[in-house]
């Protein structure tokens, strides 16, 4: 059987090389502040990949939990703080990883220190309007990166962008935000289905 992978990229498994750049910690200073002062999020989203767009709703909630909900796909990608799960509706199945085997982890975690813990910085960059931060795990490169895009007045999060291990790239932007905090003690988990483990074999999940 195909298991068809939707949307997995917004936070999938990424090798790639990345040249150093300029990293100015001004920018860097600004989204840690911003970053590790979001409690809960919740607003639309446009993800354009292959050159398809796709729609839905982004909800996160610090820390460790994520979900989106694409408005025309069978899919849904949800994190319940340890792992990331692909949920195939039309197949009643789910992919899982950890959640600290992809980039985007990072924006969820308790705390975030972007200039001494684990997360290293590789360059920033900046328009009239916006800044951007590209970003990977020290000392595991190998699974990837991210660029995290944020408005500059007031400091917000805008979109960011991942490329995959073929180049591919997926752009996920992000409208309309806003603070919500009261979300449904289990909406940021998926009931019994069957699982495939990355890891090889299947389990159950609960």
């Amino acid at each position: 059987m195909i298991r068809r992978c939707w949307g997995i990229s917004i936070f999938g498994l990424l090798v790639t090389t990345v040249a150093m750049g300029a990293v100015d910690g001004t920018y860097v200073d600004s989204a840690e502040k911003y970053l590790n002062s979001i409690t809960g999020l919740t607003g639309t989203f446009v993800q354009t990949a292959n050159g398809k767009q796709e729609r839905g709703i982004f909800s996160m909630l610090r820390p460790g939990r994520v979900r989106l909900d694409y408005d025309n796909m069978p899919v849904q990608l949800i994190s319940d703080g340890q792992d990331l799960y692909f949920f195939d509706k039309s197949l009643d199945q789910i992919t899982t990883v950890p959640l600290t085997s992809t980039p985007a982890g990072i924006l969820v975690r308790k705390d975030i220190d972007l200039k001494n813990a684990d997360i290293n910085v590789i360059e920033t960059a900046d328009t009239d309007n916006t800044f951007s931060l590209k970003m990977n795990l020290r000392g595991q490169e190998g699974i990837g990166n991210m660029t995290v895009v944020f408005d500059k007045r007031p400091v917000r999060l805008n979109s960011w962008t991942v490329v995959d291990a073929t180049g591919a790239t997926t752009d996920v932007a992000f409208y309309d935000l806003t603070p919500k905090t009261n979300f449904e003690s289990d909406y940021f988990q998926i009931g019994r289905h069957r699982t495939v483990s990355t890891s090889g074999g299947d389990s159950f999940y609960d």
